[in-house]
């Protein structure tokens, strides 16, 4: 890829324009079908993408036929974190929930980019302490609230992530991520649609009452809100060394 006028990763909107135009050259677009996987669990690393359209589900498996989603990667995210800690693989599958688009670079590439640029490393390292703060918060929020809000919570953060309104993804799908039966995604979906929150076609649910969806939602959309909006510059180059840490291998996106 020869030029990167504007991003629309915000993570490398963040970047000096310099910086930015150095890694240009290493980065390639790269489309993002549905139900395509970016990264397999237990499978080398090749690639680091920087999504800047769609949605990537980050999924751990509890069995061998099944997973669960432990977050939902965006515009804003990146898939492959785990090669910015010096780690080869994951034991995470990332899944293209909603079709978008994303920048690639080589992990070779990007580990030298990150010798050679404090500042990139130190935004990588932000946005991995960001993710094991989702990780975290995901987690207690499965132990402790309902479905109805977990499932508010999971659209605000699909709306946030992608800057849609309305979702490709049947109800099957949805209760195979958030570890439910079917028919619980559907009696709630089909409660909140009765209330003019949501509206659902085959295959597509629609926020229709943003407001509304929030006051469902449980105190963990609103506190990870808070955390993403915060000042990045809290975490400075000097004070993030390149460390390997397997046990954050769990978090990452």
């Amino acid at each position: 890829m020869r030029e990167m006028a504007s991003p629309r990763n915000s993570l490398l909107q963040s970047l000096p324009a310099r910086q930015l135009e150095q890694i240009a050259p290493l980065m390639e677009p790269v489309m993002l079908a549905p139900r395509r996987t970016l990264q397999h669990a237990n499978v080398p690393i090749k690639h680091v993408y920087f999504i800047e359209a769609g949605l990537v589900s980050v999924l751990a498996s509890t069995d061998t036929r099944n997973a669960v989603e432990v977050w939902l990667v965006g515009r804003g995210g990146v898939v492959g974190s785990a090669a910015v800690l010096g780690l080869s693989s994951t034991p995470l599958r990332h899944l293209v929930q909603v079709g978008g688009s994303a920048l690639r670079i080589g992990v070779d590439d990007l580990r030298q980019a990150m010798a050679d640029q404090p500042q990139l490393r130190a935004l990588l390292l932000d946005d991995l302490h960001t993710t094991l703060l989702r990780s975290s918060q995901s987690t207690a929020c499965s132990l402790s609230h309902s479905f109805r809000q977990r499932l508010a919570r999971w659209l605000l953060t699909a709306q946030d992530r992608s800057d849609r309104d309305e979702f490709r993804i049947t109800q099957e799908l949805l209760a195979r991520i958030l570890g439910v039966r079917r028919a619980t995604v559907s009696e709630t979906i089909k409660s909140l649609e009765g209330r003019g929150i949501l509206a659902r076609m085959r295959g597509l649910i629609k926020i229709r009452d943003r407001d509304r969806l929030q006051e469902i939602s449980c105190r963990c959309y609103r506190s990870l809100r808070v955390e993403e909006k915060s000042d990045p510059s809290r975490f400075r180059p000097a004070r993030l060394p390149f460390l390997g840490l397997p046990f954050l291998l769990l978090a990452l996106d």
